[in-house]
């Protein structure tokens, strides 16, 4: 008698939904299940590119099952999953972007050991997004453990006419003021939801995509968002823009919990071509050159005469660009040039290794651009044009400079002057030209790390501009030591840049490194006690230069038995303005002292407890320690400028009415305008900085680009473009402030030449001359003839050279 054979047939059944179905069954002796899948309803009729979505889970130990989708009439497979059993988690896959017709079929199939059951979910999602006029709009969710996907086609026809220069935008919002709202958004301490945003034309990237978001996939562009987020694929992108199918790819980052959660996105897609923007460019270049007035209506209204081209002979100005690099006292200027060639160097090796990773991995959240304005520069490189090329500005203006500086050294030469120096002047210029260097450099990938190459040569800026000040009320080796009354030597080149310079840019490194990345607490610690005592160190050196002690009350060459017939405390008599000036000015000096120190212990804490990034409290103390000096010494320059035109009068015309006015009204209508087209300039560039930010390194790069703007003007520039525009203009109006106070040529500012020879005779007279070099005036000098005489070198006499 033959054994009684039971066989168990597999069992199953399909649902169909709304192009969603649900096949579930038991696996018999057979080992196999199989049901087709039909009925599949496009919007479009004819065609439409989709992708299926697999979603399963089976029952069992240590077992596993194949599920297979493959089409019917080619056998192709579509998606393959071979699942563990047993497991809470759902396995997802996605298959390939396809192209189908409403006809066509598909079979599914499960294979597996016998008395397994599974449950699995088949969707088909419709990715096509069609373009109309290069611009197309779709809509989408987003939920945990799915992923949305798009694709758009690409003609070559789209991209390609007249120029190569074109460009695709893809952008996505999720943003609480309209309908596509955040739901993470529900409250302030409610953690934000990111997603992760993905460009390809590889659609085998789609799945590694879903399975790890933050890994590096050849030939895709990648960055998380939140509310906003933009790719720009351009022919220097990688992958290059083609033609072709695109796909788009949209999970929720790892990081965000809740399962229940989703996220709404809308899609937007732009293709430009044709584009350029030289033209754009020389339209700044030509904006740039106006700074050409500037110093020429400055020494107009501070001179109140402009350099004729008569005054300078040619030949002296050879002479003078000769001296450049063979004569002269330029070692400040050599130091500046030297010290922009190794810095710049450099800082493109380190920002190029950060920029080649960015663009080899295609991860867009290692750079912080403004996505909403990114115009990438054709075929060859792939950054923000626009931010490079708004640095044009700074290298143009510091252009200007040295020619300008030339020609008043030339001007010097021509006339026989003999006490001029412009070797601060020249620093300063050629540090404009670096620093336009070095914020173009940082905006080749903008990071918190990088941001150190952006304030490089603002720090050195602000301390050239600084010790110009000191250098207009110091002695110099030139100087006829009796014309001035100075305590002080100039601070020469070497200790600029050993003390501070150095020091600045190491503790900047340091400060930056502590803040992006993170160093170990023990040297946190040792760092900080660092540079305190580096910041009280060049807190006292600048107590000492400015005469903070209280022993600076008298002039310090008088004799120590003559300060006595300078006694203010006798009140029989009326206080003159100088001798309020002798009695208040260091007490002012003192107050305003204390006030900047305050104010460096407090963005010192800030900086510290990370409230302020690293960068910004030093170029911040350095700005507003160099605002406090210019406006200290400038007043003093503006009475001196006052008082010599008190007694000249000029003859203009009015609405046809002829007016006397006196000379010094009009000189000081012209100081008011400087001072306030100076302050605009300033408030407004401050306003583009700081007010219409664009993007902020210190954050998150999700969160940095809900601060992205569209282009301000032109369709290419942005705001911070615009900041660097009007910060360039408002460092050459002070610069010019900054030269007048500090005296670069001694007879061009201070008018020697209409009392040098007074000023011999009263020395010989007084014996307090040696012919080769004065020290201090002789004991038994008159002290009124020596106060008389230094106001005759400080007070600008009415005779021109």
């Amino acid at each position: 008698m033959l054994p009684l054979i039971t066989l168990v047939l597999s069992h199953a059944s399909i649902v169909l939904s709304n192009n969603i179905w649900t096949f579930s069954g038991t696996l018999g002796d057979d080992n196999l299940i199989e049901m087709d899948i039909s009925d599949i309803t496009l919007i479009n009729a004819d065609k439409g590119d989709a992708i299926f979505k697999l979603t399963g889970s089976c029952t069992g130990e240590h077992t596993h099952i194949q599920i297979k989708l493959f089409e019917v009439s080619t056998y192709e497979t579509t998606i393959y999953k071979d699942m563990t059993c047993g497991s809470d988690k759902k396995v997802i896959k996605y298959s390939e972007p396809l192209v189908l017709q409403t006809l066509t079929k598909f079979r599914i199939q499960a294979y597996g050991k016998t008395g397994t059951e599974f449950n699995t979910t088949l969707s088909l999602e419709e990715t096509d997004v069609a373009l109309q006029s290069g611009v197309g709009t779709t809509e989408g969710k987003i939920e945990q453990n799915s992923m949305l996907v798009k694709s758009f086609t690409i003609k070559s026809e789209d991209i390609r006419s007249t120029s190569d220069w074109s460009y695709i935008e893809v952008s996505v919002e999720s943003d609480i003021n309209n309908k596509y709202l955040d739901p993470d958004k529900t409250g302030d301490m409610d953690p934000r939801l990111v997603a992760r945003l993905m460009l390809t034309n590889n659609s085998a990237n789609l799945d590694e995509f879903y399975i790890n978001p933050g890994a590096a996939l050849d030939g895709a562009l990648r960055l998380s968002f939140s509310t906003f987020g933009m790719i720009t694929l351009s022919n220097a992108s990688n992958p290059i823009i083609q033609s072709g199918t695109w796909y788009i790819g949209i999970v929720l980052d790892c990081g965000s919990n809740l399962a229940t959660r989703e996220k709404k996105v809308k899609i937007d897609i732009n293709v430009r071509k044709d584009y350029e923007c030289e033209h754009k460019i020389v339209i700044l270049f030509v904006a740039s050159l106006l700074g050409i007035v500037i110093p020429i209506g400055a020494r107009f209204i501070f001179t109140l005469k402009c350099i004729r081209y008569k005054d300078i002979k040619f030949k002296c100005w050879l002479i003078t660009i000769r001296n450049w690099f063979w004569s002269g006292r330029k070692g400040l200027t050599y130091l500046t040039l030297f010290l922009g060639c190794i810095l710049i160097v450099s800082a493109f090796q380190v920002v190029h290794g950060k920029y080649a990773e960015m663009h080899s991995s295609g991860d867009r959240d290692i750079c912080y651009y403004n996505e909403k304005c990114y115009r990438p520069y054709g075929a060859y490189y792939d950054v923000s044009t626009n931010a490079i090329a708004s640095n044009l500005p700074f290298m143009v203006h510091g252009v200007i400079l040295v020619i300008y500086f030339s020609i008043c050294e030339a001007y010097c030469r021509s006339n026989e002057h003999t006490h001029f120096d412009y070797s601060i002047p020249y620093s300063i210029a050629l540090a404009f030209i670096c620093e336009g260097f070095g914020s173009l450099l940082y905006h080749i990938c903008p990071s918190q790390i990088i941001f150190q190459f952006d304030t490089l040569f603002m720090f050195v800026v602000s301390v050239l501009m600084i010790i110009s000040i000191f250098d207009g009320y110091s002695i110099r080796e030139s100087d006829i030591r009796n014309t001035v009354i100075a305590k002080h030597k100039s601070v020469r080149a070497p200790k600029v840049f050993t003390f501070f310079v150095g020091p600045v840019y190491f503790f900047n490194f340091i400060g930056n490194l502590i803040a992006s990345k993170g160093l170990p607490v023990q040297l946190v610690v040792v760092f900080y006690i660092l540079f305190a005592v580096w910041w009280m160190s060049i807190l006292l050196w600048a107590a000492y230069k400015l005469d903070i002690w209280p022993d600076d009350f008298y002039p310090p060459n008088i004799p120590e038995e003559l300060r006595s017939t300078l006694s203010f405390n006798s009140m029989d008599k009326p206080v003159t303005v100088k001798e309020f000036i002798f009695r208040y000015a260091a007490t002012f000096k003192r107050i305003a002292f204390m006030l900047f120190c305050s104010f460096v212990v407090a963005g010192f804490l800030l900086a510290a407890f990370k409230k302020l990034a690293f960068s910004m409290f030093i170029l911040g103390v350095l700005i507003l320690g160099l605002i406090a000096l210019t406006t200290i010494f400038f007043i003093p320059t503006i009475c001196i400028h006052f008082r010599r035109t008190s007694h000249l009068r000029k003859t203009i015309n009015i609405f046809n009415r002829t007016c006397n006015i006196p000379v010094c009204h009009l000189v000081l209508v012209g100081i008011v305008l400087y001072g306030a087209i100076g302050c605009g300039v300033v408030i407004t560039s401050l306003v583009f900085f700081k007010v219409f930010s664009v993007t902020d390194k210190s954050l998150e790069p999700w969160r940095s680009r809900e601060y992205n703007s569209p282009c301000f003007l032109n369709d290419f520039y942005d705001t911070h473009d615009f900041w660097h525009l009007f910060a360039s203009f408002a460092l050459m109006m002070m610069t010019m402030i900054v030269v007048q106070i500090g005296k670069p040529c001694r007879e061009c500012y201070l008018k020697l030449a209409a009392t040098r020879n007074k000023i011999h005779n009263e020395q010989e007279t007084n014996n307090t001359v040696n012919k080769e070099d004065v020290k201090i005036p002789a004991k038994n000098v008159d002290v009124g003839a020596v106060l008389q005489l230094t106001d005759s070198a400080d007070d600008l006499g009415a005779e021109d050279v």
